[in-house]
Parts: structure tokens; sequence; C-alpha cells
């Protein structure tokens, strides 16, 4: 039972190493994007996409039905 307790914790020290490694490599790519983003010149930065809003498109044979008032 020891050496299983061994094992299960080298596996999770494994675990938490890759993970804290995966964490450090995003805030370093974040980093570098970010000092780009400051330091660039504003025409250089694309404007953020707005996303298309479309009009519900009703019909003049669309229908409506009042619901019967005895029902719910």
């Amino acid at each position: 039972m020891h050496a299983l307790g061994v094992v299960l914790i080298d596996v999770i020290i494994a675990l938490f190493l890759f993970g804290l490694a995966g964490s450090a490599v995003v805030v370093l790519i974040s980093f570098v994007e970010d000092f780009h983003e400051l330091f660039a010149p504003d025409d250089s930065i694309p404007a953020p996409a707005r996303p298309q809003q479309s009009t519900p498109k009703i019909s003049a044979s669309a229908s409506f039905t009042a619901p019967k008032s005895g029902s719910r």
C-alpha cells in the first residue's frame, strides 16, 4: 500500500509540474501579445469585429393564434 501511495504522489507531482509549465507558456504568450499591442502604432491594430445583427424576417403569411381561454 505504501508503494502505491508513493507512485500516486509521483504521478500527481508530474501532473502538477506539467500544468504549471503549460500555464507559464500561456502567460508568456499573453505577455508578448499585450506588449506588441501596447507599443504598436494605433493604425496597425485591427478594429474588433462587430457581430452581425440580423433582423428577424416576418412573412405576411405568418399567423398567430391566441391560446384558448380555458387552457393553460
